[in-house]
């Protein structure tokens, strides 16, 4: 008995620990739902960062869309805007995301129909606080863009 407490507060811990330290990475992480009805092709989403750290801080910016099997294509281009560096200088990246393999299953996390993947952006140097701004459009030549569910952006330290 006494080993069997001595376990589960052991794993207790680790799990404490692990949930912490993944939480001090996490700058931001935020997804913004898409309409039903498709992504348009005007319909940017805006997603609005608040940078509080006035030490010059390397930050991670990752993209992560959720599709669904109903997605008619094996990749996704999306114009990536952002003013992390400075709040007066945008800088645009013009990102390709593999949503399947060669053979055309699905790549990353899935829950039944749905499939969620990341990819990198890039990797910037802030070191001024305050409110910034980051631009997400498709890039693909559909004007309205079906099978998609989510778009988000995460910034980790």
């Amino acid at each position: 008995m006494r080993s069997l407490l001595k376990n589960s507060l052991f794993y207790l811990f680790c799990i404490c620990f692990s949930t912490a330290c993944i939480e001090k990475n996490t700058v931001y992480h935020s997804y913004q739902s898409l309409s039903q009805t498709g992504w348009g092709k005007s319909d940017t989403l805006f997603f609005q960062v608040m940078l509080n750290d006035s030490v010059p801080t390397l930050l991670n910016l990752f993209a992560e869309v959720r599709n669904q099997n109903s997605y008619p294509y094996q990749d996704l281009y999306l114009f990536v805007s952002q003013n992390l560096r400075d709040s007066l200088i945008w800088e645009t990246d013009t990102i390709e995301i593999a949503l399947t393999d060669k053979a055309g299953r699905w790549k990353g996390n899935e829950w039944g129909s749905l499939h969620q993947s990341t990819v990198p952006i890039r990797s910037v140097i802030v070191s001024h606080t305050g409110k910034r701004t980051i631009k997400v459009a498709h890039g693909m030549k559909d004007f309205r863009l079906s099978g998609l569910n989510d778009v988000g952006i995460r910034i980790d330290r």
